[in-house]
């Protein structure tokens, strides 16, 4: 039998302020409530260096499927960086940023083959090209 995914809570102190007891409730029924194991609920202030790095080194170091947060402001723009090492689950919204299990080049491209990948598709552009050298 399998063991249930491994989650983390994640908080900026200076964006939660008075809500931050709050915040942490919330972050630990959504992780209950989609099946996850909470490991830790890691947070930051105004003042941590790198956070969002230190986010990845706990991300790596529990090995969490998802890290559950209040908000995206949490992250401050750095989302792409995140969910390269796992999803990202908002409370506040309540969604879902899932990681890609394959590089984008092993996914069909709209419109072709199966077994064509992204990169042996001719665009526009590259078809406009081998015509004028015709």
């Amino acid at each position: 039998m399998w063991g249930r995914p491994t989650a983390i809570g994640y908080l900026r102190r200076d964006v939660s302020g008075v809500s931050q007891v709050w915040d942490e409730t919330q972050i630990r029924s959504v992780a209950k409530r989609l099946g996850y194991e909470l490991a830790k609920i890691v947070v930051f202030g105004a003042y941590t260096h790198q956070p969002v790095a230190q986010l990845l080194t706990t991300i790596e170091r529990v090995r969490a499927d998802a890290v559950v947060m209040p908000t995206l402001a949490h992250l401050a723009d750095e989302l792409d960086l995140v969910v390269q090492a796992c999803d990202v689950i908002t409370v506040n919204p309540e969604n879902t940023y899932a990681r890609w299990v394959l590089p984008t080049d092993r996914w069909p491209a709209p419109g072709t083959d199966e077994g064509e990948s992204i990169h042996q598709r001719q665009t526009p552009s590259t078809t406009a090209e081998t015509l004028e050298h015709e």
